[in-house]
């Protein structure tokens, strides 16, 4: 009987094993397709932006459908801009809106805008995504190039650690710019708030 019970335990302990490796391939073969169609959406975006010859919106001119306008379409989905982020050498296309899918191509809107000094913006802990977030420090500077050729300059003010249940400090938190994803546990969240540069 200890024989077989000792049997079992091992092949319980492989199977562990096993379906953690599966997970770790998984999940790097997923943070690598994610790095690849970040790159390649960046590279659209910018050319077209670079030929978008549209006019910046007067902040007066905002309404719903103007915020929509001002987005680009690539292989069907809208972009508003992109990021950069210098202290992490890090330069990713930003959607124009959020859902679980859109996360895993690039880092998506979630919540304001640029022009309305509210913008929130989501990503995916992939590592070329916003994986190292919380190495940012206070003072780094966050760029944001919108497809209407505005450049936004913000400065970090604080790296925090947040439970998920505390979406109102990041939708209502009074900062032009959040950037934020989970942590590995995905038991809690990354938060960077940023306010305009005086650059």
């Amino acid at each position: 009987m200890r024989k077989n019970n000792g049997v079992i335990l091992v092949a319980a302990g492989m199977l562990l094993v096993l379906s953690a490796l599966a997970a770790l391939f998984y999940n790097q073969d997923q943070n690598h397709k994610a790095g690849q169609l970040a790159q390649a959406r960046l590279e659209a975006l910018q050319t077209a932006m670079a030929s978008n010859e549209r006019l910046a919106l007067n902040p007066q001119q905002i309404t719903a459908s103007s915020i929509q306008q001002n987005a680009l379409e690539l292989d069907g989905e809208r972009y508003i801009g992109y990021l950069t982020i210098p202290a992490l050498e890090l330069e990713l296309p930003v959607m124009s809106d959020w859902d679980y899918e859109k996360l895993k191509i690039a880092p998506c809107r979630q919540f304001g805008t640029a022009k309305t000094d509210d913008l929130v913006i989501a990503a995916h802990n992939y590592k070329k995504h916003f994986a190292r977030l919380a190495d940012l420090k206070q003072g780094d500077e966050v760029l944001f190039y919108e497809v209407d050729g505005t450049i936004n300059r913000y400065d970090v003010v604080k790296v925090d650690t947040l439970n998920p249940t505390e979406v109102d400090r990041v939708k209502n938190s009074e900062n032009a710019l959040i950037l934020y994803t989970c942590t590995y546990s995905g038991k809690a969240r990354t938060a960077v708030f940023c306010i305009r540069a005086d650059r």
